[in-house]
């Protein structure tokens, strides 16, 4: 995001806060049919509702994600397994959820009772092989069987977070290499675990001293959103 004097970040803040209410309706209404889960997805971007959230993942670990999805058998009962990479370092791990009413529960794998008091819905999505999932005012996702997807596509994501007046989507990395990175594990032994945690902090405070820039802005413009209510 520029930097901007204040008032001109204000005039930027009412102008996209404002997009077509018809687009908008589209936009954030949930799927009207399932779509086809299993096999891979790739984690693309990221809004969320405040943008420091969003900025300090990606200015300190530049995450890349994936998930395979896999159907369990029974109906709309699915198993997931997650993979994510930052600042050299891996780790994965597995859920189970159902897909109800455009919407994802993730369940206990044992009795298959939903354990997630907020779900993520499935919003509707003119890119025809990826999924945009919100849930509730903690995060908006876009993934696409693709590493990445094209430039009209990740504009109408865009377009979506300002529906929900949310931060400026935060891209992922596409490094989607989850072999040759430290495996990050319980069963580690601690000479192991504190290697890696070594290692995964230096990274991280190297990044931190090119890209505090991001969230100085991040503040700065969120103080600026926040002074006509103090008016």
């Amino acid at each position: 995001m520029k930097t901007l004097s204040a008032a001109l970040v204000l005039l930027s803040l009412i102008s996209v806060g404002q997009p077509a209410s018809l687009a908008c309706e589209k936009l954030l209404k949930p799927v009207d049919q399932r779509p086809d889960l299993p096999g891979r997805w790739y984690f693309i971007a990221v809004s969320t509702e405040f943008c420091l959230t969003s900025t300090l993942i990606s200015a300190l670990f530049s995450p890349s994600a994936a998930v395979d999805v896999i159907s369990k058998g029974t109906p709309n009962l699915y198993g997931d397994t997650t993979y994510l990479k930052a600042n050299g370092v891996c780790i994965n791990g597995t859920t189970t959820f159902i897909y109800a009413n455009s919407s994802i529960f993730e369940v206990d794998s044992e009795n298959a009772d939903a354990t997630a008091d907020k779900p993520d819905v499935l919003l509707q999505t003119g890119c025809p092989d990826c999924l945009v999932t919100k849930e509730d005012k903690s995060h908006l996702l876009l993934f696409s069987r693709r590493t990445a997807v094209s430039a009209a596509e990740l504009t109408e994501f865009e377009t979506q977070a300002e529906c929900l007046g949310w931060s400026k989507p935060q891209l992922f990395n596409t490094d989607h290499d989850y072999e040759k990175c430290a495996q990050f594990d319980e069963d580690m032994e601690e000479d192991e675990f504190s290697q890696v945690l070594q290692s995964f902090f230096q990274k991280t405070l190297e990044r931190m001293k090119t890209t505090y820039h991001l969230l100085t802005k991040c503040m700065a413009e969120g103080l600026i959103s926040y002074l006509p209510s103090l008016i």
